[in-house]
């Protein structure tokens, strides 16, 4: 029988995330009552695992956040541009309009993007707020692009805001939440020191019982450990051709 080998410590927390989550399938596929010990030891799993997605989910919120005040701050800077390049046109009345936007531009200045997450929303919306009266609007009507590039900016920050919103209910609701590292760490743990020696053993013991699934979790540590290998091989062949 082919025994279930413990899993790489450095899986990474994505990975262990899923192959927690497929090996509490495989256990969902019978009936395993009568094991209080195994019950007790899936139950401890699953709560890591549930942990664990969550944490990888606020992560991601944290990721998502970055890439959209990237965007922001790309408009942001096209908007800035474009008025003053329009400021510079030798044409009396494209260049009397753009002086009026380039005029409340300027009161907030391209530094605005430097700015933390929040006074930088605070400031966005009320330049926003100061593009939309009804005379530099007028004026933005005479300058081709800018205001698309306006609405573009009101898009990306709506969208910064409703993913900072995301963010800020996960962290209220779950301060006391570990990190992912954390979390994969305990969970790996729990499979490597407790189930895989138990799963082995009962797999000899009472092969009726426990052997289609031992040699199912067996097969997807192996896959595992497999792609962690690949990973480093190709990881040091590429060291490996920078120094050469």
């Amino acid at each position: 029988m082919k025994l279930i080998k413990k899993i790489k410590t450095n899986i990474r927390n994505n990975d262990a995330s899923a192959l927690v989550r497929v090996i509490i399938d495989a256990f969902a596929q019978n009936d395993w009552t009568t094991d209080t010990y195994l019950i007790a030891l899936i139950a401890k799993i699953s709560e890591y695992s549930t942990s664990l997605t969550e944490a990888l989910k606020r992560l991601i919120a944290y990721s998502q956040l970055a890439e959209k005040d990237r965007v922001r701050d790309l408009k942001i800077r096209s908007l800035f541009k474009l008025v003053e390049g329009y400021t510079h046109i030798p044409v009396a009345e494209v260049k009397e309009a753009a002086l009026v936007v380039y005029r409340i531009l300027e009161n907030y200045g391209m530094g605005i993007q430097d700015e933390n997450n929040d006074a930088e929303t605070a400031e966005v919306r009320s330049m926003l707020k100061d593009l939309g009266k009804e005379d530099v609007v007028t004026a933005i009507a005479k300058l081709q692009g800018v205001g698309e590039i306006i609405s573009a900016l009101t898009a990306a920050e709506d969208d910064f805001e409703s993913i900072k919103l995301q963010q800020a209910e996960g962290e209220g609701a779950k301060q006391d939440l570990a990190t992912a590292s954390k979390l994969k760490k305990l969970a790996v743990k729990e499979i490597n020191d407790n189930l895989v020696g138990y799963m082995n053993t009962m797999a000899k013991a009472k092969p009726d019982t426990y052997k289609a699934t031992a040699q199912t979790i067996a097969h997807l540590i192996d896959e595992s450990n497999e792609l962690i290998k690949r990973r480093r091989t190709e990881s040091e062949a590429e060291t490996d051709a920078e120094v050469i």
